[in-house]
C-alpha cells in the first residue's frame, strides 16, 4: 500500500494508470472525486461502507463494513481488499466493474441527461 499525498493531474493519472487497487477509506461527505478517476479508468476500489460511496459507485467496487473508529474497521478494509485482489480472476472482474461504472461519470453523458431534461420540460 502506498498513501499519496496530493498529485498534480499529470502524476495522479501515472499512479492511477500504474495502480492495482485503489483504496477509499475515508468516511468524510464530501463528493469522492478520486474514486470516480479511480473508476474511470478501470482501477478496482475497495472503499468504506458510506452512503457517499455507495451512491458513487453502486456496483462499481467493494465496500469495507465496519464504523469508523472501530478497531474491525482496519481489518474490514483489509479482508475487503484482499477480496479484490485474490486472484487474477478477481482483479480482472473488478476492473471491469469499476471501468463499467465509471462510463456514468462523464461529460457527454451529464450533457446527454441535460438536454434530456430540457425536451422534457
Amino acid at each position: 500500500v502506498r498513501a499519496r499525498g496530493a498529485l498534480e493531474d499529470a502524476d495522479r493519472a501515472a499512479v492511477l494508470g500504474g495502480a492495482v487497487a485503489l483504496l477509499a477509506p475515508s468516511r468524510l461527505t464530501a463528493f469522492p472525486w478520486r474514486v470516480v478517476e479511480a473508476l474511470a479508468v478501470g482501477v478496482p476500489v475497495v472503499a468504506a461502507d458510506t452512503p457517499t460511496h455507495r451512491a458513487v459507485i453502486l456496483d462499481g467496487g467493494i465496500y469495507a463494513d465496519g464504523d469508523a473508529g472501530d478497531a474491525d474497521a482496519g481489518e474490514a478494509l483489509s479482508d475487503a481488499l484482499a477480496q479484490a485482489l485474490g486472484s487474477t480472476a478477481a482483479v480482472e472482474r473488478y476492473a471491469v466493474l469499476a471501468g463499467d461504472r465509471g462510463r456514468a461519470f462523464s461529460w457527454h453523458g451529464a450533457a446527454e441527461r441535460v438536454w434530456q431534461l430540457h425536451a422534457d420540460l
